[in-house]
């Protein structure tokens, strides 16, 4: 994980839902957050720095869906970044929480809510309650916005 400059200093775990409330509000459909340590890096081997399993490692992350659902997944492994072939919610079952395997690399289930208060909770629960989680200083964060397809109207 990265930790953004831009990112504020936290320093409660209210603050870090507060901060996560903003930050989920209104975000374009496809938008990605991780969140993670922030000394966590990815390598093509499957060791990190300190020689320990790279899947080893307590994260969250936040898909951006239409209609503002957020996906919300948590895991004790390195989640990937999902590439969806359609980010429709019409069939999906909100706030409610799934651990029926659908994702691989998700350990401690995903819900799908519209509700960013919610979002928020589920993320800094899981980093304050989870045993062998990074501490609030050590949580960073790293997104990525979706592309934007060029049309014949812009040039």
């Amino acid at each position: 994980m990265t930790d953004d400059a831009a990112t504020p200093e936290i320093a409660t775990w209210e603050g870090m839902g507060d901060w996560l409330v903003t930050s989920f509000t209104d975000q374009p459909t496809g938008l990605i957050i991780d969140l993670g340590p922030n000394t966590y890096l990815v390598y093509d081997d499957e060791e990190n720095e300190s020689g320990d399993d790279r899947d080893e490692v307590v994260c969250a992350q936040v898909h951006v869906l239409s209609s503002g659902v957020l996906m919300v997944r948590r895991s004790r492994t390195m989640l990937d970044r999902l590439r969806f072939d359609y980010h429709s919610v019409e069939e999906l079952e909100l706030d409610q929480w799934f651990f029926d395997d659908h994702f691989d690399d998700c350990t401690d289930g995903y819900m799908f809510t519209v509700n960013v208060g919610l979002a928020a909770d589920a993320c800094v629960s899981w980093f304050r309650d989870m045993r062998g989680a990074p501490v609030l200083d050590d949580i960073g964060c790293d997104y990525e916005y979706p592309a934007t397809l060029p049309s014949r109207h812009s040039a």
